[in-house]
């Protein structure tokens, strides 16, 4: 049950967010890509979040993966809700065994307000010799100046 509602909240943070972002007259958002705008440094810690969790999976080390994230964290996809880093080290570990590999993970948007913030992005992946892309939403969660996965959802898109 507790899962449950802490799914709703983040899924409401990020709709209030959202809204929030279409009344700002100058908004921290999608547009950071296509007005050449630079980054600020709290949306560059979490673009980070993103590129060291490819790294650590890449090379093979689920323990700094699930590092990354709250000690409450979640990881969910179609095939796991992984909760806490215990479980979520325990999934990437079988992730990482099978062989899988992240060819690239790249924002669509970034944003943050206070101390919760996301990724929403593109990624591709290779996995047993098969090479799938998909959608990414991390949700972000700075903890003593230093930000941290809460949540993490991945959807792989219907190839064609």
């Amino acid at each position: 049950m507790r899962s449950i509602r802490v799914i709703i909240v983040i899924n409401f943070i990020l709709f209030y967010n959202l809204i929030a972002q279409e009344k700002e007259t100058s908004p921290v958002t999608a547009t950071r890509l296509s007005d050449n705008q630079p980054y600020n440094a709290d949306e560059l810690a979490i673009i980070d979040i993103a590129q060291e969790w490819m790294s650590f999976y890449n090379q093979g080390n689920a323990a700094q993966v699930a590092a990354l994230y709250t000690e409450d964290g979640y990881y969910l996809s179609a095939h796991i809700l992984a909760h806490g880093c215990d479980a979520i080290q325990a999934y990437w570990e079988r992730g990482i065994a099978a062989g899988g590999h992240i060819d690239f993970i790249r924002p669509l948007t970034v944003y943050h307000s206070g101390i919760l913030g996301y990724y929403a992005g593109i990624y591709q992946a290779t996995n047993a010799g098969v090479t799938v892309d998909g959608r990414i939403l991390i949700v972000a969660k700075k903890i003593n100046d230093k930000w941290f996965i809460a949540a993490h959802e991945t959807v792989v898109r219907d190839q064609p």
